[in-house]
């Protein structure tokens, strides 16, 4: 199983080495809109929650995926849109296949498309990207005191042997 650090470093990795993708920032909404250093196209993910059911849990991001807008361009914004879009299948085809194997993406999403005026006048698409993996459920790779386990006799807990 991997931790949420090893996942970020992957999707992170992913995004930078993608052609088409010059910048690659890993923060919330409000640190990413400070950010001032981009070059576009940019990616930014975001981490929403993560989800524990079971043997599973379920990572979620929210990924954006935008491109700067020539408002002197009629086609401008629906280029950014199918060129984004294109980005965020690849993410999609490269975590999805069955063959990888850190961890199972869902490949089922939906695509927010949006533009906005800013500092940038931007327009992109929004997912969420869902990473799904096998929970290690394993008591005795627990960092506690000495390694000691409570002893446990008909639902009460008793001190630490």
């Amino acid at each position: 199983m991997l931790t949420l650090n090893q996942i970020k470093q992957r999707l992170i990795d992913f995004y930078e080495n993608h052609i088409q993708v010059n910048t690659v920032v890993y923060a919330d909404d409000f640190d990413f809109a400070a950010y001032s250093h981009i070059l576009y196209k940019v990616v930014h993910i975001q981490p929403v929650n993560s989800i524990i059911k079971g043997y599973e849990i379920l990572h979620l991001f929210k990924i954006m995926i935008a491109d700067m807008q020539d408002p002197n361009l009629q086609s401008s914004e629906d280029d950014i849109f199918s060129d984004c879009e294109l980005i965020a299948n690849d993410f999609l085809t490269f975590f999805g296949d069955d063959d990888y194997e850190d961890f199972l993406m869902d490949t089922d999403t939906t695509y927010q498309r949006f533009s906005e005026s800013g500092t940038d006048r931007t327009s992109g698409v929004v997912f969420t990207a869902k990473v799904r993996q096998t929970r290690e459920i394993n008591p005795c790779t627990i960092p506690i005191q000495a390694n000691i386990r409570p002893i446990i006799f008909e639902g009460f807990t008793t001190e630490f042997e």
